[in-house]
C-alpha cells in the first residue's frame, strides 16, 4: 500500500506541480479515511520514504525526486 501511495504522490506532483491533500491520497488508493492515510504518511515519513517541507501533510516532498509541473 505504501508504495502505491507512493507512486500516485510522485505522479500528483508531477502533473500538477504540488502535492496532493490527504484526502486526494485516499481517493487516489482507495481509502475512506483520512486518518488511515494520514498514519500510512506518518510511516511513509518515519522510513524516509518521503517527507514534509514544514511538517504537515500538504507540503510532501520525495527524497530523490526533482518535478516539473507537465501540462
Amino acid at each position: 500500500m505504501r508504495r502505491q501511495i507512493l507512486d500516485r504522490i510522485v505522479n500528483y506532483i508531477q502533473e500538477h506541480g504540488y502535492p496532493p491533500t490527504t484526502r486526494e491520497i485516499g481517493d487516489m488508493v482507495c481509502l475512506d479515511s483520512t486518518s488511515s492515510v494520514y498514519n500510512h504518511l506518518q510511516r511513509m515519513r518515519d522510513d524516509g520514504m518521503i517527507d514534509y517541507l514544514d511538517g504537515q501533510p500538504r507540503t510532501i516532498t520525495v527524497p530523490g525526486y526533482k518535478y516539473t509541473k507537465t501540462d
